[in-house]
């Protein structure tokens, strides 16, 4: 684009951003306005205050990178006053904004303090931590050690708020994936926590569109009725009801050789696959039940070594 020529130019300037930028002139030929240069490429006005070029510079990185890129450096670094403000004045700039940064704690809408906050709640659940964490004078040292600007929330906040969110997110994006599965398989378990208390964990596989073989715990559930197999198949088919999984899809459910829940199983007319593991266990189990003396001499004989 050709440069407009009819603008006159700034006296007693050494930078050379200067080349590019012009001003209308009045009656004498003079700038009618100083602190109104106009672009000589765009002809667009860009207001300056009478001790810095930056808002002239920022408008060719901007909107004429080419012409930005060719700005002579040496006369960009070696300005006079008026391309720069002095030293004393930046050395008060910078401990203006270094002494309000500190004093401002993010606010719970903005990006850094919700980017902090996912971080912490992903940190929870990837690695299964309880909710007092968040109350650890070492962890909220730690943080604060990071960025003092950032307020840790209180563990209510965790437990009743962020990772029942995250839960729903990672349910939202597992729900989807399993919805373009063709076919999948579940196995399931149960058992019983220190402190005795029932559960019934369920797991799908299958394969993705991508052909890479997946494993999702979908739930670990607790049980503390009757582990009947009427019960045991209502639990059953309720967690595929809940992600939203087509019995018609299922290729098979593996499970140990408990009378229950076989029984389930056989109750819902799904396919049943003993699970290999447990089998095994048993036939070694039993073999040395066979051989008892001798096995345990073998053993004997181990712990003298």
């Amino acid at each position: 684009m050709e440069e407009r020529t009819n603008l006159v130019a700034k006296p007693n300037v050494t930078s050379s951003v200067w080349a590019h930028f012009g001003f209308e002139p009045d009656d004498r030929g003079l700038p009618a306005n100083v602190e109104e240069p106009i672009c000589k490429i765009c002809y667009k006005k860009i207001p300056v205050s009478r001790s810095s070029t930056s808002n002239l510079r920022s408008h060719l990185r901007i909107n004429h990178p080419a012409t930005f890129a060719g700005l002579d450096t040496v006369g960009s670094t070696n300005t006079s006053s008026e391309d720069r403000p002095s030293t004393s004045d930046q050395r008060r700039q910078l401990g203006i904004a270094e002494s309000f940064s500190k004093g401002t704690k993010y606010q719970r809408d903005s990006h850094q303090w919700r980017t902090l906050t996912d971080t912490v709640t992903r940190l929870i659940v990837e690695e299964m931590l309880p909710f007092n964490l968040v109350e650890k004078p070492a962890f909220k040292a730690m943080l604060q050690a990071f960025d003092k600007q950032y307020v840790l929330p209180d563990r209510k906040y965790f437990s009743q708020k962020a990772v029942p969110e995250k839960y729903l997110e990672m349910k939202d994006s597992i729900t989807r994936e399993l919805k373009d599965v063709d076919h999948f398989s579940v196995t399931t378990d149960m058992w019983s926590s220190v402190n005795m208390m029932p559960y019934m964990s369920v797991t799908v596989h299958y394969l993705s569109p991508s052909w890479e073989l997946k494993s999702r715990c979908l739930e670990t559930s607790f049980m503390p009725e009757s582990h009947t197999g009427d019960n045991l198949a209502e639990a059953l088919q309720t967690s595929l009801q809940e992600w939203s999984l087509d019995e018609k899809k299922l290729a098979c459910v593996t499970t140990d050789n408990g009378a229950n829940i076989v029984a389930a199983v056989r109750k819902l007319r799904w396919g049943w696959l003993p699970c290999f593991g447990h089998n095994l266990h048993l036939a070694v189990t039993n073999g040395m039940k066979a051989e008892k003396d001798r096995t345990a001499r073998a053993i004997g004989l181990c712990r003298t070594l």
